[in-house]
């Protein structure tokens, strides 16, 4: 490394004695070059640096790009600080462009930042430039407020290149070595030798950096550098025109005592000591004019006695800085490097400090100069800081290494001894090599024409650059940030009297410096992604013109009263701090436009309606709660609110809002809401408990509505008549089993997605939406699609996979009419353009925070509306995900784009009819169309072949056995075509040679044995999967057998899973004339992913394997278990993502090793990274293994694996960046690291890794790679984490680390995770610790799922569990079906699937304790409770999709038979008072129960309301299914009115436990030989006789949440106990008998496992008279250990019954009483006047949704209470309550005569009372004037 190159700041600030300086002329600023600064540009390259703010400015709000962690490859290079500053630049420019009117700006001679004349290259030079100053005037100070920092500081320009700690590592954008010139050019040669000398104490003594003469190179070594001690680097010639003196105004200065020390100062840097002047209280600045003491300088750095603060980065002003008696006795290692890049390692407490360590290393090493003049320079990544004296940088390391993941059990004390410069990096280094001294860089200031905008970011600057003083007037615009060492010195900001935008980010400063107060003129500052605490002493008060203050991640807690002050501030961020509530002050600036206060931990904001100018309001992800506050309707501007990831639950108030334009209320709590939006356009409620969901009035502004992830089930007819300017609805996973036919009515619809809901069917008048693009309805039950969807001829996509249909809709004869009523006819007020989303993907997915990319408007007119399928994937594999569930906007494919997209298939004349059909239908536009996961047939295709435009056809996992000839080439732009999982055993040869744009091919999964020779003819082929099939021929027979090797441009080749393909070569047929192998595939250059797996390879060689190219010749066996894979290159062009699997790790049986590396998908070749983890994990692993002590464990070798991998990664990117920078090497990486590339050292990789020793499982995940342990009974366990930086904890701990979350939930604002392998130049933000999950295998457990990231943004993971399962016996299968069906709803990114069986594990392991004999009978449980027919392809299939995923029904038991009754406690009730939740609630309850039904083996009889009937062969599988529904029915999300109710609230027991919680089941069973037939109308099987009665009156003893079952049935329960469990303990060894029995038992068996492991308990209630039977029968009550505390509340019932007993109560009389009333009566009576009081009370307010339950409680309490009433009480109580009656009685008779009931709904009759009295006066004043009418013609008469 070059010493110039190795450069810090000076010993305290000053330079050495033996430093000279150079003449003026030789450093004047208008003579000198500086190449190397960033702005030595010509205007037009000026433009790109400062055009960049302005340019969004000018664009007031520009969309935010949603970039994905495999997108990041170029935005990743970006510097984090400026995407933060760009989004805040756009907000701010937002707000300072808002119409809203505001208090005046001061008025300004010159431009501000923000105004148009800035934009004006010709008027950003300050005219105050222009006239010199006289030599007289300068001596008596005239002109000095214009020209000070031009005269007064003009020979310091040289200096300010020197002025940097230049680091070791230059960034990735920073110009090559060769490219930066030092600041001594040949004028530097001309210098004469100085001869004067300036006295001692002259403020050349002071912090100047003063060149010295004669030196020729730019930099020289040391010892060149070195200058005879003693010698004045201030002396300087009488001679004025050839003077070098630094300062030349006159000789005579021995009047500037007490201005200047006299006596030698010791050297102080600009952040030890001396830079307290700038970050220190403004005590300086002095406000009197009668002061007249003159105030230092900052620039001139002399240490004055105010100036004595602290550092902004010292250790010891950090609360949790250890103290001096913790760890006092504990070393640890360290170490320092030297400037020729050796190093010292060092051993010493963490309170050593830094002048300690000087010390220590001032004895080891060679010194320069002296000791006192030396300092430690820590770098990290590209920045570099002079450490204070008293920091202490053994703590600072070890802090940097916890942050990393590193524990005290990793041994930190010794971790110091390696090289840790990924983290940090310290270095002993002199002075003269550092600070004011550095010669590294030039700033190259000199060459720059304009001043105005000056970015000065990350070049490691301790002060400002001289040449800057000349131009300080023409400064607009300061970037100082990411300068760690950084002093700003006053009379600098003074100087820049124009300035007006300061950023000042990412300093990690913990104070700001006192002179940003003192730009009087500034509008805008940007302090964010600091370390401020506390604001008071900043005085920032002064900055009154300030417009904009960014204060965004920091650690404030509270904010200073002056901020209620400002009187112009226009927008202000608050966003990541660690505020508490909203300070009232902030109410006070009535000129805020922007807000933003997301990621902090407000509560509440209850004077928010003060800020009457607010256009935007964000608050994300804090801790709002209820409602906003009613003044919040005072906003009459705000245009904008963002509040999602909170806890409100009504935003009644919002509809308020009289401009409310964009509404983001996701992922909060509201349950219901009825209300009107004036001017709404965009509205985001997805994952809220929503049930209810209207607009009371038209709302034609609307564009786009998300009400995905709620609970409803239904929507209003009338919304969609009040809705019909709306293009975009998104109602995925919510209830709905029908929409409503009003849908037709939304004629401007273009994106409508229903999909996870249990639609049946679909309206008809879906064709009338003319204008739809998109339809997605995956995931419900449709069994047909109506034939007038054919007449959506707008449709590009349209994708109906997993439903039931068994055939594609006939065109019908005719469209459907259009609607003409007022309401929705075409003349409709258009909806106002909706920008912001553009091409992002659907919003439903998981909530993701980056779907929302744009918030407000901008000058773009599109946005929402502007994208369609076709203008985002142009006929590709992609161009279905701008409407898809996506997460990520998603970029058109390469593979599959074809030159005819667009265009429409020719038409002949003749056809007359088709040519009709292509332009009144959608067969001239629907591209892309998915049908998987169907009942399809072959008849699908004579519809289909009615669509000669499609690029996408999925057809995977239907029941098509054959596909008819001249179909396929009818697709004539045809690029993708799925058919995996049918039963095709051909391909129609002929029509292969016509799909000449084919690229992706999916036959996996069917039946083929041979390919056709035509396949070779597709050309443009780069996907072919053709794996699991019966694949068995001569490859080389190519003229009529497929061979790949005609497939020049295939890029993945998947064979796996053909276990009965053999490739070997045939020597005795080669190709006649030359001979070639065709059993090769070296031919397929392009090829990246070729799988073998199960194949028999019997060739000489196999491609070599590489980052970008993956070949698999493994089996689909990993030891003893089941395995099986799947992947997809999407959209890439080369692999990223890699397969481990490691069957005999550490060549033991027992051991075994599966893992998943997903690297960042990269343009320019495979992840390197990726690769090297898959190369050297398993072999850094056994190292850890081998090194553990007695008392660790696998979970810290795993550990130390991953952190040890990603230090070395991080080192050797360390290590390329050094060398490409030409610099010293600091250490040599390992052998074994790859050559990164440029795209690979700001790339990164996610992992997922499994380590399993016999029984014992250790999973563990960096990233978002996740695992589950799929169960034989259905359920999962989650076994990795998700490591989202949004996560709150993940989020403080990336703070924590110097790095930010934006509102998007993106780390630095570019990674979707947090935790992950590589990405250097993030870390200790981005981390590889990983999260380690250690469970033990059980009898339960099935599988293990792994899968990236892309699965799971399209598959639920129960969805997945239930597909893994359905094809359990193949696992190969299942893993190609997850990654298929992913495929088919959505998924284009790359995705990799891994499914490992363990359910044998257990049954294994006791097979080797048996005898030897047992081996020739099967062991272990069989696959389920019983082997049933598997498969969807079987007879009376249920029309539920989700039903038909899981196994089919078990045959109707007969003879002993457990039936079982259900019912739900207090329906009717809940029905009553909440029929909309109700609807919901009992779809949930459903669907739990018939699922577990499908899952344990249960047989549904029949259902009455909400009652079921079940019967179940044996009494284990009864009783398994009735504790499994009891347990799960505390899991299901039911409806917030349910949980709200008296029935479903949520009970604990005294351990915490949840007992009870939403609708309570009451379960009855019995045993016993019912009547058995089957009903000739249901075809199903039904029970009778008397022990069905018995089994129903058993239930009817339960209580909510009860299990009561008969004697019998314990019977029966005691007697397997008996038979089979104590048999496994006899027969322990095993025997062939036991293992010899039918299913039935070993179901049984599996059962009593299954119930013993979970536990239960059992109660005995006694005998009990059951109604209509003539014997009483014992009962008992069994409950599952885990809700046994029910039984304490059982008990705990009883007593109180008991004590009401022998207590009098509130209803007995006294003894004695005279009265004959019955107390129950009483009570009764009360009930029914609290009813009709109800009933009226919901009938006085028209608003009322629904009848609103009696308040009861009092009442209940009253009754409960005990004690004794007397009669006078008693009377006088009855008496009340007849009252009560009689006045609700009176006012519903009153109600009916007038507005007669019956004739409309009840609640619709709903109105004040008020109203029925006026009418009623009214019809008396009627009836009056007719009686005096009558009576006067009577008189008259």
């Amino acid at each position: 490394m070059d010493i110039q190159d190795f450069s810090s700041q000076g010993e305290n600030g000053r330079p050495s004695d033996q430093q000279s300086i150079k003449s003026n002329k030789g450093s004047h600023h208008h003579k000198l070059k500086f190449p190397g600064h960033r702005h030595n540009r010509s205007k037009e390259d000026n433009k790109s640096s400062e055009g960049q703010p302005r340019a969004e400015i000018s664009q007031p709000f520009p969309i935010r790009p949603a970039t994905s962690r495999d997108d990041s490859a170029y935005s990743v290079r970006r510097d984090p600080q400026q995407l933060q500053q760009g989004q805040y630049s756009s907000s701010l420019a937002s707000a300072f462009a808002s119409k809203t009117s505001l208090l005046p700006r001061p008025s300004s001679p010159t431009p501000s930042a923000f105004s148009a004349m800035s934009r004006d290259p010709t008027s950003q030079r300050s005219p105050s430039t222009t006239k010199p100053r006289g030599f007289l005037d300068r001596l008596k100070g005239r002109g000095k407020n214009d020209r000070y920092p031009q005269e007064n500081l003009r020979d310091r320009e040289y200096a300010s290149s020197q002025v940097s700690l230049q680091p070791s590592i230059p960034s990735v954008k920073q110009q090559p070595p060769d490219q930066v010139q030092g600041s001594f050019s040949s004028k530097a040669r001309k210098c004469t030798e100085p001869k004067d000398k300036f006295k001692e104490g002259k403020p050349g003594h002071g912090r100047f950096p003063i060149p010295r003469p004669g030196h020729k190179k730019p930099a020289l070594a040391p010892t060149e550098q070195q200058q005879p001690a003693g010698k004045d680097p201030n002396e300087a010639n009488a001679d004025t025109n050839k003077n070098d003196a630094v300062w030349f105004l006159d000789t005579n200065l021995e009047s500037m005592e007490g201005i200047v020390n006299p006596q030698p100062q010791p050297l102080a840097t600009p952040i030890g000591e001396v830079p307290t002047t700038s970050f220190g209280t403004d005590d300086r600045i002095r406000e009197s004019k009668d002061d007249a003491k003159w105030d230092i300088p900052d620039s001139w750095g002399v240490l004055t006695e105010e100036g004595n603060g602290g550092s902004p980065h010292a250790e010891l002003d950090e609360a949790e800085a250890v103290t001096k008696e913790e760890d006092s006795n504990r070393t640890y290692c360290v170490r320092i490097f030297r400037v020729d890049s050796t190093f010292a390692t060092l051993s010493a407490t963490l309170n050593t400090t830094v002048s300690e360590i000087i010390q220590i290393l001032g004895k080891k090493t060679l010194l320069q100069d002296e000791l006192n003049n030396y300092h430690i320079v820590m770098r990290k990544h590209d920045t570099s800081r002079q450490l204070d004296a008293k920091e202490r940088p053994l703590l600072i390391q070890k802090r940097l290494l916890e942050q990393a993941g590193y524990t005290d059990a990793d041994r930190l004390e010794d971790l110091g001894r390696e090289d840790n410069s990924y983290l940090c990096r310290f270095t002993f280094i002199p002075a003269k090599l550092s600070g004011y001294s550095s010669l590294g860089k030039d700033p190259g200031f000199s060459k720059m024409q304009k001043f105005s905008h000056i970015d000065l970011q990350g070049r490691n600057l301790i002060t400002i650059p001289i040449a800057l003083y000349q131009k300080a007037t023409e400064i607009i615009s300061l970037n100082l940030s990411r300068n760690l060492s950084l002093a700003v010195p006053r009379d600098f900001i003074q100087a820049c009297t124009n300035l007006r935008e300061i950023k000042y980010t990412s300093n990690e400063a913990r104070r700001l410096p006192a002179s940003l107060s003192l730009a009087s003129r500034l509008t805008m500052l940007d302090i964010s992604n600091n370390r401020l605490k506390d604001l008071e002493e900043v005085q920032l008060h002064k900055l009154q013109s300030l417009q904009g203050l960014r204060l965004s991640n920091n650690r404030l807690t509270r904010l200073p009263a002056y901020f209620g002050q400002y009187r112009a501030l226009r927008s202000l961020n608050l966003s990541s701090n660690s505020l508490t509530e909203f300070p009232d002050f902030l109410c006070d600036v009535r000129t805020l436009v922007d807000l933003d206060v997301s990621f902090n931990s407000i509560s509440s904001l209850p004077k928010i309606g003060q800020l009457t100018c607010l256009e935007r309001l964000w608050a994300t992800n804090n801790q709002l709660s209820g409602s906003f506050p009613p003044s919040l309707s005072n906003l009459v501007n705000l245009r904008e609110i963002d509040v999602r990831f909170n806890a409100l639950s009504s935003m009644d108030v919002m509809s308020q809002l009289p401009r409310l334009e964009y509404l983001m209320i996701g992922h909060n709590s509201i349950s219901a809401f009825e209300g009107y939006f004036p001017k709404i356009r965009v509205l985001h409620l997805n994952h809220n408990p929503l049930t209810r969901f209207g607009m009371t009035q038209s709302v034609p502004s609307l564009s786009v509505l998300n009400l995905a992830s709620g609970k409803l089930a239904a929507l209003p007819e009338e919304l969609f008549t009040r809705i019909t300017g709306l293009t975009r609805l998104i109602l995925d996973k919510n209830h709905f089993s029908a929409l409503s036919s009003s849908v037709g009515r939304l004629i401007r619809l273009e994106h409508l997605s229903v999909a996870r809901n249990s639609l049946g069917e679909l309206p008809a008048e879906i064709g009338r939406l003319a204008e739809l693009k998109y339809l997605d309805v995956r995931e419900n039950n449709l069994g047909r699609l109506p034939a007038e969807i054919w007449y959506a001829r707008r449709l590009e996509t349209l994708n109906v996979s997993s439903n039931v249909l068994d055939g594609f809709p006939k065109p019908s004869n005719a469209p459907l009419p259009a609607v003409m009523n007022g309401d929705n006819n075409l003349d409709v007020a258009a909806p106002m353009p909706t920008p912001g989303l553009g091409h992002s993907p659907s919003y439903e997915e998981l909530g993701k925070l980056e779907d929302f990319q744009n918030r407000r408007p901008s000058q773009a007119s599109a946005g929402y509306l502007s994208s369609s399928a076709s203008s985002q994937r142009k006929g590709s594999m992609a161009s279905h995900a701008s409407a898809s569930t996506s997460t990520t906007a998603r970029k058109p494919s390469l593979v599959s784009r074809t030159p005819t997209e667009g265009t429409l298939t020719p038409v002949s004349r003749k056809d007359s009819s088709l040519s009709n059909r292509m332009f009144t239908t959608f067969a001239g536009s629907l591209r892309h169309l998915f049908l998987a996961d169907n009942r399809l047939n072959l008849d699908v295709f004579d519809e289909l072949c009615l669509l000669p435009e499609l690029r996408i056809v999925n057809l995977s996992y239907n029941l098509i056995y054959d596909i008819p000839p001249r179909t396929i080439r009818r697709w004539t732009h045809l690029a993708e075509l799925y058919l995996s999982g049918n039963e095709l055993t051909s391909l129609p040869a002929e029509d292969l040679e016509e799909v000449g744009h084919l690229k992706v091919l999916h036959i996996n999964n069917n039946k083929f044995q041979v390919l056709p020779a035509e396949l070779g003819k597709v050309a443009k082929l780069a996907i072919l999967d053709v794996a699991s099939n019966a694949l068995k021929y001569n490859v080389s027979n190519w003229p009529y057998d497929w061979n790949w090797n005609w497939n020049h441009n295939l890029k993945y080749l998947n064979l796996s899973g053909n276990k009965r393909l053999e490739i070997k070569p045939n020597n005795d047929y080669m190709r006649r004339g030359e001979g070639k192998d065709l059993t090769d595939f070296t031919s397929l250059v392009n090829l990246r992913v070729l799988g073998l797996m199960d194949v028999t390879m019997m060739a000489p060689s196999v491609p070599e394997q590489s980052e970008d190219r993956r070949v698999r010749t493994s089996g689909s066996v990993v030891g003893s278990m089941g395995y099986g894979m799947a992947d997809s290159l999407g959209r890439s062009e080369h692999i990223s993502t890699m397969d481990m699997v490691v069957p005999r790790f550490r060549s033991n049986d027992n051991e075994q090793i599966l893992g998943l590396f997903d690297g960042q998908a990269l343009a320019g070749g495979g992840s390197k990274i990726a690769k090297y983890l898959y190369d050297n994990f398993k072999i850094r692993f056994a190292e850890e293994l081998d090194k553990l002590r007695t008392q660790e464990s696998p979970v810290d070798a795993l550990r130390r694996t991953y952190l040890g991998l990603n230090k070395e990664l991080a080192l050797a990117a360390t290590h390329i960046m050094e060398k490409n920078a030409g610099q010293l090497v600091s250490s040599q990486p390992r052998s074994s690291m790859p050559d990164f590339g440029e795209e690979d050292l700001t790339s990164g990789s996610v992992a997922t890794v499994l380590y399993l020793k016999d029984m014992e499982l250790y999973m563990s995940n960096v990233g978002d790679a996740q695992a589950i342990l799929i169960q034989t009974t259905g359920d999962k366990k989650i076994l990795t984490r998700k490591h989202d930086p949004a996560e709150p904890s993940e989020r403080t701990r990336i703070r924590e680390a110097g790095g930010f979350v934006s509102r998007q939930g993106k780390l630095n604002d570019v990674l979707e995770v947090s935790r992950a392998f590589g990405y250097v130049h993030m870390s200790p933000s981005v981390v590889a610790s990983p999260h380690i999950t250690h469970i033990t295998i059980g009898d339960a457990d099935e599988m293990i799922l792994i899968a990236s990231r892309e699965l799971w943004e399209y598959l639920t993971p129960d969805f997945a569990v239930d597909v893994a399962r359905s094809e359990r016996e193949d696992l190969m299968c299942a893993a190609q079906k997850l990654r298929d069906l992913a495929i088919a709803f959505g998924a284009t990114d790359k995705i990799m699937v891994m499914v490992l069986g363990v359910k044998d594990l257990k049954s294994k392991q006791r097979a080797r304790q048996r005898r030897p004999s047992a081996n020739l009978h099967p062991v272990g449980p069989p696959d389920d409770f019983f082997l049933r027919p598997k498969g969807k392809r079987a007879r009376n299939l249920p029309l539920d999709s989700k039903l038909a995923r899981l196994d089919t029904e078990v045959d109707a038991p007969t003879g002993e038979v457990s039936l079982v009754f259900t019912d739900i406690k207090s329906s009717t009730l809940l029905w009553e008072t909440y029929p909309i939740a109700m609807r919901s609630a009992i779809k949930q309850h459903n669907e739990l129960m018939r699922r577990q039904l499908r899952i344990i083996g249960g047989y549904e009889v029949k259902t009455e309301g909400d009652a079921f009937m079940v019967a179940f062969p044996t009494v284990t599988s009864a009783l398994l299914w009735c504790f499994t529904i009891q347990s799960q029915l505390l899991e299901v999300p039911w409806p917030q009115e349910i949980l709200n109710s008296m029935n479903g609230q949520e009970v604990v027991d005294p351990n915490g436990n949840v007992i009870f919680r939403g609708l309570s089941v009451r379960m009855g069973v019995h045993w016993g030989t019912p009547v058995c037939e089957v009903d000739p109308v249901t075809k199903r099987m039904d029970y009778f006789g008397p022990m069905v009665n018995r089994a129903s009156r058993i239930s009817s003893v339960a209580d909510g949440g009860q299990i009561t079952v008969s004697s019998d049935f314990i019977a029966e329960i005691q007697r397997l106990l008996e038979t089979h469990i104590e048999g496994d303990r006899s027969n322990s060894t095993g025997s062939e008998e036991q293992y010899g029995e039918d299913q039935l038992s070993q179901a049984i068996r599996q059962e009593l496992r299954s119930l013993s492991s979970q536990g239960f308990e059992v109660k005995d209630l006694g005998e009990r008279r059951l109604k209509g039977l003539e014997n009483p029968e014992y009962i008992y009550l069994m409950y599952p250990h885990s809700l046994a505390s029910r039984l304490e509340v059982q008990r705990q019932l009883e007593q109180k019954a008991a004590q009401q007993q022998n207590t009098p109560g509130v209803g007995q009389k006294m003894p004695g009483s005279q009265l004959t009333i019955d107390t129950e009566n009483v009570w009764d009576l009360w009930n029914v006047s609290l009813r009709l009081e109800m009933l009226c009370s919901s009938l006085e307010n028209p608003e009322s949704p629904e009848l609103k339950p009696p308040e009861t409680a009092l009442l209940e309490r009253m009754k409960n209470r005990g004690g004794e009433i007397t009669d006078r009480f008693l009377i006088n109580f009855v008496e009340h309550q007849i009252s009560r009656i009689e006045t609700c009685a009176t006012t519903l008779a009153l109600r009916h005569m007038v507005r007669p009931f019956g004739q409309t709904p009840l609640l619709q009759q709903a109105c004040p009372m008020s109203d029925i009295i006026s009418e009623l006066q009214l019809q008396l004043a009627e009836l009056q004037q007719f009686k005096e009418e009558a009576a006067l013609q009577f008189a008259s008469a």
